[in-house]
């Protein structure tokens, strides 16, 4: 049986078999078949229970590779680079078995020759990872919403009641959608309607599409437990004007706000809204936190013993210098407002970071793939780019 306490379940024909699992007794280049529903289903169920992270929901998304251990209670979602593994998600295993399985990766790229680069580890897991020789840097700040006894009350949170105000006064409503409940045709055009929406807001920005490692995608038989929010007029339940998709975390006790995209044309303030929206419905259901995800290379300039100052820099120059790549000022500023808690969390390299480690990286998360366009155009704003 899934999950008994909770109320999540999977259809399993939605599931597809397009991506590999990497046992870890196999080569580097020794790949085994296409994962069968049913193993895609255990990729799931695993990461559902036992993922701590907002992350780590997205390794159940097809490009991630999984390290099973050896009791395939536990694994790390990762992408592969060459000689470079780029780890999402940390050790998605019960609490007792993840030094374990962090032992048998380590093994596992010595054997092999790898260059291991997990993300967003909490401090509190950083002895783990020291113990096992990994170089830890900070790389950005994750946003926590406790929801036991919170309320919008108090001068705080005087900005989100504004926006929740003046969204209500123009019509506009929150729901949720069950997709289970659609019919396979009023599913496909659900999911339409989020990929036009995803992407026209992704096609202004100067990285136009998807963060890699970062950010998760739509993916309509990849969607699995992930709960999906909508923001509309009241009279017109068709027109979405927002959306957010929350992955889940700890067994389903914790949600993140893992994509949120809004049409040009949608009530100004449409986001905040349908955020207090689920948020206040989830704590109505007993979920203890809610995650605003990640901001990357935030407050990143404090050195920390043993980190990469080349790091450091190139973090700390991001969020001062380079926000038009990717906005994590804009982004620190907006979760701000929900004053949630933020933890550091940090890159763990084993053996330690390198220039070709970060290209890899870089690479990955598609900085290459950047719309010059768009860079033009935020450059210099009169210029026309269009040929």
């Amino acid at each position: 049986m899934l999950c008994r306490s909770s109320p999540y379940s999977i259809n399993l024909s939605s599931l597809l078999t397009d991506t590999c699992t990497i046992q870890n007794s196999q080569k580097r280049n020794d790949l085994s078949s296409p994962d069968s529903p049913e193993e895609r289903l255990e990729v799931e169920r695993c990461a559902f229970n036992n993922g701590q992270f907002p992350d780590s929901y997205l390794t159940t998304e097809p490009e991630y590779l999984h390290f099973w251990n050896e009791q395939r209670t536990g694994y790390i979602g990762y992408v592969q680079d060459g000689r470079y593994i780029h780890i999402v998600g940390g050790l998605i295993a019960p609490e007792e078995e993840k030094e374990e399985l962090l032992r048998q990766i380590c093994e596992f790229v010595a054997q092999n020759k790898l260059h291991t680069n997990f993300f967003s580890i909490p401090e509190h897991d950083l002895p783990l990872f020291k113990k096992f020789g990994f170089q830890a840097t900070k790389f950005g700040e994750n946003a926590i919403l406790e929801l036991k006894g919170h309320n919008w009350q108090g001068k705080p949170y005087s900005w989100v009641r504004r926006q929740v105000s003046f969204v209500s006064r123009q019509g506009i409503v929150g729901r949720e959608i069950l997709l289970d409940e659609l019919t396979i045709d009023e599913r496909t055009h659900a999911f339409e309607r989020l990929q036009k929406m995803n992407e026209a807001q992704l096609s202004g920005r100067v990285l136009n599409h998807e963060i890699g490692l970062l950010e998760g995608k739509l993916y309509p038989d990849y969607f699995y437990r992930r709960r999906l929010f909508v923001a509309h007029p009241e009279n017109e339940p068709d027109n979405w004007q927002a959306f957010v998709a929350c992955t889940p975390m700890q067994g389903g006790l914790g949600w993140a706000t893992e994509m949120y995209r809004s049409t040009d044309d949608s009530v100004r303030g449409v986001i905040p809204f349908l955020f207090v929206h689920l948020i206040d419905k989830m704590q109505a259901e007993g979920i203890e936190e809610v995650s605003l995800c990640m901001v990357p290379a935030i407050h990143c300039d404090k050195k920390y013993p043993g980190d990469s100052a080349t790091t450091r820099f190139f973090l700390s120059l991001w969020e001062k210098r380079m926000n038009f790549l990717f906005s994590v000022q804009g982004l620190y500023h907006f979760k701000s407002r929900f004053r949630p808690r933020f933890e550091s969390v940090f890159l763990c390299v084993k053996p330690k970071i390198t220039n070709l480690s970060t290209f890899s990286f870089v690479k990955c998360v598609g900085v290459f793939q950047l719309s010059w366009k768009n860079l033009l155009r935020l450059c210099w704003p009169g210029k026309k780019t269009d040929s």
